[in-house]
């Protein structure tokens, strides 16, 4: 599938801000699943590209003059391929098992310990089939709706609460896959709708867990599938944290606004 995207952030503060950097993970790489054709990310002041922990892409924006707004934009295009949703494109930077430890957005408490251990049964019999079982769990646990959770909720949160969105659903795959032992780690990306045209408001989030013998396998639990041609990665990660699209820090600016436009066409 060939895949266009658009997806521009504007962040608006009441007062001058004096200093700011973002960290901007918005380029991805081309794999096993996805080649990126043409790829442009537009944004002021200036930006150093390097490679994270991670092997994601990454800028570095540094504005260092008042400034009261800031518009980061990307276009491009990728021709994506259906791979079940297996991924088996090379060596990883980091050892497997950094994607067994949990982060402060995915430590298991309790009830998340007992939400698990009814499904570690059928993920020593068959430990894809098991991850299978566990990304259905997780959708019927966390019922996908916005407005509940941010970036600081954490998986014990979500599943308390019983809803939340894409990133909430992932951590709590996460949490839950890393107590079965299966290495797991986030994926930051886009994913194309079939008969929605309206302009999203963000971008979307889903897992990847290790299976031996096979590699990483890829679980959109919002979307109750195993990631087809229709996605397109962005950069992967321990938690949301370790590849979101934006994050930074500022001095000055008091109060700050946020407008998230996405879109991704066929």
């Amino acid at each position: 599938m060939r895949l266009t995207i658009t997806h521009e952030t504007v962040y608006r503060y009441a007062q001058p801000v004096n200093y700011s950097i973002q960290h901007i993970r918005l380029t991805p790489l081309s794999g096993a699943s996805q080649t990126i054709l043409n790829w442009r990310l537009d944004c002021p002041g200036r930006t150093y590209r390097q490679t994270d922990a991670f092997g994601n892409i990454m800028h570095v924006l540094v504005i260092d003059s008042a400034h009261q707004e800031i518009r980061i934009q990307v276009t491009g295009e990728a021709q994506t391929t259906d791979n079940l949703g297996v991924l088996a494109d090379g060596a990883d930077v980091l050892p497997r098992e950094v994607f067994l430890r949990p982060t402060p957005l995915t430590a298991p408490d309790a009830a998340i310990r007992d939400f698990a251990r009814p499904l570690s049964a059928s993920f020593e019999k068959d430990a894809l089939d098991g991850l299978h079982v566990l990304s259905r769990a997780v959708g019927a646990a966390v019922e996908y709706r916005g407005g509940g959770t941010d970036v600081e909720s954490t998986a014990a949160e979500v599943l308390a609460q019983g809803f939340g969105v894409c990133q909430d659903q992932t951590h709590l795959f996460l949490a839950a896959a890393r107590l079965l032992g299966a290495p797991a780690r986030y994926v930051s990306g886009y994913v194309h709708v079939e008969d929605v045209d309206e302009v999203q408001t963000a971008s979307h989030a889903w897992a990847e867990a290790w299976v031996a013998n096979l590699g990483w396998v890829s679980f959109d639990v919002t979307n109750a599938v195993c990631p087809t041609d229709a996605h397109l990665r962005l950069a992967v990660g321990v938690d949301y944290l370790g590849c979101a699209p934006l994050r930074g820090v500022r001095r000055g600016g008091g109060d700050e606004t946020m407008r998230v436009e996405v879109e991704v066409h066929q």
